[in-house]
């Protein structure tokens, strides 16, 4: 005991040693104090979260290690008054700021462990709190800063925050773009405009895919090529975009696209048109279908000479019941066949109806079927599907030459 207390002595008695021994319990207490903190905090992790990080747990075990290693040397410090008074308010002061720094880094690292924790939970997958986390973190590094500056100019925290307002004006000037961004992610948020894992599309940025991340400053798309765009938060305050994700949840996805039909092939049906209809196999039962529906399977021919029935209005029934007898078509939803204005390249003819998938591959199946479908029935109504001249008919007019 007299020759622990003869050590101490002469420790106490040179500056130099002192300062050897300190740092000596810092790096002594620092490794101890991270190979016990990295367990502890794997276990207590591992129960509250899923984190799987090895990064993110050494960081939060060396911060912790060295939040008790410095708390202990500044302890100590004070059992060995061999430093000068100034000696010892620079001592005082950079292990305080050091302290003070990895505090707020271990209150910023428990910020990213809560948005894991977030982000892993069923209920909150289509919700994210990225950004007012990420403010949440410059709010601890702006208190680290007033509390890093009080403590070196010897001043009350107060004092400090009072003179901001003279600088307000050039805060507001360089966190400018942070503020923006803050606003437009509490409008998007809370608007419930945008959400993770929507569908969303720029068409002024050729950008079309799923929102990954929502962020203080940018929002994450992942594009169906499999590319990353990061577009600014602001930007969805003033530029335009579609988001498809409600489409999803109303349980119909829409068609709407055109055939053009040559005009010069559009007359007057007539019986002998009928009756080759009900004589083609592939049409012939879509056809009575159509005509018990419409209640016209008395006398047709009546009925098509009092009502100037056309081809291309036999031809517009015919789809639409023919679509309404699918299984995959929303019978519940807007079904229309209508003509548009014509145009040089024809006649157009809308199909405007809603498939019951809405996932893409589905869609284009159903749409592709219909379009194939109407090409390939156009023919047996005496109507012609418009389309350019090409080769061979350019070919065909030279033989008639």
């Amino acid at each position: 005991m007299e020759k622990l207390i003869e050590i101490y002595d002469f420790i106490a008695s040179s500056a130099i040693l002192s300062a050897v021994f300190l740092f000596a319990v810092l790096l002594v207490t620092w490794f101890l104090g991270r190979m016990i903190f990295l367990r502890v905090a794997k276990r207590l992790l591992s129960l509250f979260t899923n984190l799987t990080d090895d990064e993110t747990i050494h960081s939060v075990a060396k911060k912790s290690a060295s939040v008790v290693s410095v708390t202990l040397v500044l302890y100590i410090n004070k059992m060995l008054p061999t430093f000068s008074a100034e000696m010892n308010i620079l001592f005082n002061t950079v292990c305080s700021v050091f302290l003070i720094i990895n505090l707020a880094s271990l209150v910023n690292d428990g910020l990213d462990i809560f948005i894991l924790r977030h982000s892993g939970r069923v209920s909150s997958r289509n919700s994210s709190i990225k950004g007012y986390i990420e403010i949440a973190k410059i709010g601890v590094w702006v208190v680290t800063f007033i509390l890093i500056i009080a403590l070196m100019t010897s001043q009350s925290p107060l004092i400090i925050i009072s003179g901001f307002g003279a600088i307000a004006a050039v805060l507001m000037f360089v966190f400018q773009h942070t503020l923006l961004s803050f606003v437009a992610n509490i409008l998007v948020s809370n608007g419930k405009v945008l959400k993770l894992y929507d569908w969303i599309e720029l068409p002024n940025s050729n950008i079309s895919g799923e929102v990954i991340d929502i962020a203080l400053h940018t929002i994450t798309i992942r594009n169906w090529d499999n590319t990353i765009s990061r577009i600014p938060t602001k930007d969805f305050l003033t530029e335009k975009y579609t988001n498809w994700q409600p489409m999803f949840s109303s349980g119909g996805r829409r068609i709407k696209r055109s055939f053009y039909i040559d005009q010069s092939s559009v007359s007057f049906a007539t019986e002998g048109l009928l009756a080759e209809l009900r004589d083609s196999e592939p049409l012939r039962r879509p056809l009575e279908a159509m005509l018990e529906e419409s209640n016209h399977s008395g006398d047709i021919n009546e009925w098509m000479v009092s009502n100037g029935v056309t081809n291309l209005q036999l031809f517009r029934k015919y789809i639409l019941n023919w679509i309404k007898a699918r299984g995959d078509v929303r019978a519940d939803m807007y079904l229309v066949v209508r003509t548009m204005p014509p145009t040089p390249n024809g006649l157009p003819v809308e199909i405007y109806c809603f498939t019951r998938s809405t996932t893409w591959v589905d869609y284009e199946e159903t749409q592709s079927q219909i379009f194939e479908y109407v090409n390939a029935s156009a023919k047996y109504f005496k109507l012609d599907i418009y389309q350019h001249p090409s080769g061979n008919d350019l070919s065909a007019i030279r033989r008639y030459l």
